[in-house]
């Protein structure tokens, strides 16, 4: 019986010897075998154990009867199961009890070597588990012995300084990969560029397996919606026409509660005639629907009404249209250094014109007539009130139809254009501004020139249609006081009727012409040398022309329609229909007009043309306006159709277009003045 136990005892310390291949010791307590009691097979699992806790196995109790036949292994020992404490995200087989320790001791010291390429943060992990190493099959196959199971009551201490974990510890380089930089779902996903991964310097690159390609994104193409798109449309001529220069000499048509816009200058009520200061951009002149003055003088906070004479307060209130305003202004202009201005007044007929003819408005408020004098007192027709007011000089009766003050700065006199109806032409004079009651008692003496404008530098006027003496038609200069005649173009000599003409500020001359005399006939452009540059304007005689301050361009007003034509001729412009809610800023601006429902003719873009979006996002919108709702967002690379604009607001350029996915909306073709959209190479 001695033999036999010490037999027993050698084959366990073989067998415990043979089991420590790696890892820490097992710790194995034995219990006394009571040969007479029978072990339970069907006990319940013991709670956890803190990790210090050594499991033990608790004696049976003794037997009454004792017997002398040895215990079978399977009934003298039942081990207590084993608890194996493993990272549930480590995708391993099953380790022995000998070897897990090893390993979490092992991950601890240094990241473990992926198998297959690395994942990125939001990949799915759940992967092929890894085959199990040699070490691990010898030392499951030793523990799954059955002699080992029938003899020997493992125990187990869990690893006190890795506890569970649900985190798996990244086996990645402390570098971030460009998977790492962009996170799950980033728009950074789409952007079409190669990942370039750096190789990690523990393992050969040749040992490394073949990087798999990046996908490349392709977008889907615009099936483009034929039955939606609409043909080209004629785009507004005057789009190009309007010009903060030629804001001054447009007649406007601008009804109460309609707007007009000039840079920060919002007016509502109505406007017939707008003049800015030429020396402060927040002061201006105008006129309303009924002809009524209302300025803003330089430095003033808001604009007025005129109450002084021929005005006063109350005045507005008390006139009902423009057809029964005795005091309707027709014509506006600012002194060259904007610190004066003048108002022409063109009484209708039948109503009291003592006040028709030139004013003009100074600053000073030192005398019982200031701010305002009348210049000059038209005598239109004989038995006319105004003609008791005032005497003749070398004419009779005469009527003003135009004011201009000199080009130079601080100078006071002014070219006026008249009509003298007895005489059937034109007439020009010199007047100054004086603070002088009694400047409209004398008419001026009238140079029988038909039409004259101030040169550039204010030290000569240029004259044309009939000269005074043998009324031969001419381009010609003179001096400021309309004397020492020089002619340019002898226009009788070459069979034409010229008028308005001005010198431009390269030296050149305009003027407005056509060949034979003065009549009903519609103008054209010609140059100093008599030729024409452009077509007829209208289909009767000017009503009246203006060229713009700088020269650039010349309007001309026929039968209630307004054309324009550029100095150096081409194509004219029908601007009326620009006038009746017009917006001046630095650049044009539609945003006051209709939004075009189509691909305009002029644009860039054809319609149904298909383009790319070649910045990283832009939005589309329902309106083209950034206050718009968003109907989605593009990418870089995405397509779009064109189907309208362009659409000028807010400092972009708005195109409707159809996407991939047949939504419609505007979305910005310039930002900044860079473009989002290309054509595809």
């Amino acid at each position: 019986m001695l033999v036999r136990r010490g037999l027993s005892l050698l084959a366990l310390a073989i067998v415990a010897s043979a089991c420590n291949l790696s890892g820490p010791q097992v710790t194995l307590t034995l219990a006394p075998i009571k040969t007479s009691t029978p072990i339970a097979t069907d006990r319940q699992e013991e709670p956890p154990r803190t990790p210090s806790a050594l499991t033990t196995p608790t004696p049976a109790p003794t037997a009454a009867a004792t017997s002398t036949e040895p215990a079978r292994p399977a009934e003298t020992l039942q081990p207590t199961p084993t608890r194996i404490l493993i990272s549930t995200e480590l995708p391993s087989a099953t380790p022995s009890a000998a070897n897990t320790e090893a390993a979490r001791l092992s991950q601890r010291l240094e990241p473990v070597t992926p198998t297959a390429r690395e994942l990125p943060a939001n990949e799915s992990t759940s992967t092929t588990s890894p085959l199990p190493t040699v070490a691990d099959t010898e030392a499951a196959e030793l523990v799954a012995t059955p002699e080992l199971r029938a003899t020997i009551p493992p125990t187990w201490t869990a690893a006190s300084t890795l506890p569970p974990t649900k985190t798996l510890e990244a086996p990645l380089p402390n570098t971030a990969t460009p998977w790492e930089q962009a996170t799950a779902g980033s728009d950074e996903d789409l952007v079409l560029m190669p990942l370039v991964s750096t190789p990690d310097s523990r393992f050969d690159v040749s040992d490394k397996p073949s990087p798999t390609p990046t996908p490349t994104i392709v977008q889907p193409t615009v099936a483009v919606r034929r039955d939606l798109l609409p043909p080209r449309i004629q785009p507004l001529p005057q789009v190009a026409s309007f010009s903060i220069s030629g804001a001054s000499v447009y007649q406007y048509d601008v009804g109460a509660g309609q707007n007009f816009n000039f840079h920060n200058i919002q007016l509502g009520d109505g406007l017939r005639l707008f003049q800015q200061n030429p020396a402060d951009p927040n002061s201006f002149l105008r006129t309303d629907h009924k002809g009524v003055l209302r300025y803003r003088p330089s430095g003033a906070p808001q604009e007025g009404e005129m109450t002084y004479s021929p005005f006063h307060a109350g005045y507005a209130s008390q006139v009902t249209s423009f057809e029964r305003n005795k005091n309707r202004i027709v014509e506006l202009d600012w002194s060259a250094d904007g610190s004066q201005f003048s108002f022409r007044i063109d009484t209708p007929p039948g109503l009291d014109n003592s006040s028709a003819g030139v004013w003009f408005w100074q600053p000073r408020l030192d005398s019982q007539y200031d701010p305002t004098y009348q210049l000059i007192r038209d005598c239109p027709e004989p038995d006319t009130r105004s003609c008791a007011m005032v005497d003749p000089s070398n004419a009779f009766h005469w009527k003003t139809i135009g004011v201009q003050w000199s080009p130079i700065p601080g100078n006071n006199n002014l070219l006026l254009t008249l009509q003298l109806p007895q005489e059937g032409r034109n007439a020009l004079a010199i007047a100054q501004a004086r603070r002088d009651p009694r400047n409209a008692d004398k008419a001026p003496n009238f140079v029988h020139y038909d039409y004259g404008t101030w040169n550039p530098d204010g030290l000569g006027i240029t004259v044309s249609g009939r000269r005074p003496n043998d009324r031969r038609v001419i381009i010609g200069e003179a001096d400021q006081d309309l004397a020492n005649e020089r002619v340019v173009l002898d226009g009788s000599a070459r069979g034409l009727w010229l008028r308005d003409a001005v010198r431009l500020p390269d030296g050149q001359y305009r003027a407005l012409g056509r060949p034979g005399g003065p009549g009903s006939g519609p103008v054209a452009l010609y140059d100093q040398n008599g030729n024409r540059l452009s077509d007829f304007m209208g289909s009767a005689a000017p009503d009246d022309s203006r060229w713009f301050p700088d020269r650039s361009a010349v309007l001309v007003s026929v039968q209630a329609r307004q054309y324009t034509v550029a100095a150096d001729g081409g194509l004219i412009t029908d601007i009326t229909g620009a006038t009746t809610n017009p917006r001046f800023d630095a650049s044009p601006v539609e945003a006051d007009r209709p939004i075009p429902d189509a691909v305009k003719a002029d644009s860039e873009f054809s319609p149904g043309e298909q383009l790319r979006i070649a910045v990283d996002y832009l939005n589309l919108r329902g309106e083209p306006s950034t206050g718009s709702a968003i109907q989605r967002s593009l990418v870089y690379g995405d397509y779009v159709a064109i189907f309208a604009g362009p659409y000028d607001n807010e400092g972009y350029r708005w195109w409707r277009v159809q996407t991939a996915d047949e939504t419609f909306g505007w979305l910005a073709g310039t930002i900044n003045g860079a473009a989002t959209l290309q054509r595809q190479l």
